[in-house]
């Protein structure tokens, strides 16, 4: 009988390594500062999916090229649905219906996020750290709203 619950234990034991060594790295919300602006430095990918058309995700590729701030940088947008791409201005549109949107003049909000702002367009990205660090955000570019996620690369 003892060898029997000693089993069991070992086997609950094992299953909840298992189990835990599945588990999703915890990636943390981590305020931008300026010296936190080195990690922002580089190429990040993910997707981009406007409220006009969510089923319809587009692969998003954002460039960042400077350590301070003013935070510059661009970010591509490929293969917009024809209804996305019709909102864009064509000095923007290349082949294949992609918008490359340059940018220079990215800040530090008082909430430690990154935000944009030309005009009427405006993108606001929150930074998270951690195993795989991303940015969530939302933006409004020329009538088109919607939300971007990217990792690093």
């Amino acid at each position: 009988m003892k060898k029997m619950i000693c089993l069991a234990g070992m086997g609950l034991l094992l299953v909840s390594t298992v189990l835990l060594s599945c588990a999703p790295v915890q990636v943390t919300k981590t305020p931008i500062t300026k010296s936190t602006l080195s990690n922002l430095q580089g190429r990040w990918e993910g997707w981009t999916t406007f409220s006009s058309f969510p089923a319809s995700q587009v692969l998003t590729v954002m460039e960042i090229n400077n350590n301070t701030v003013p935070i510059q940088g661009k970010i591509t947008l490929n293969n917009l649905p024809d209804g996305v791409a019709a909102l864009f201005p064509s000095s923007v549109l290349s082949a294949g219906n992609s918008a490359i949107l340059d940018f220079d003049n990215g800040e530090i909000s008082d909430q430690g996020t990154l935000i944009g702002t030309k005009g009427k367009n405006f993108l606001e990205l929150t930074y998270y750290a951690g195993g795989k660090p991303r940015f969530d955000g939302w933006f409004y570019y020329q009538g088109a709203r919607g939300t971007m996620s990217v990792n690093k690369k």
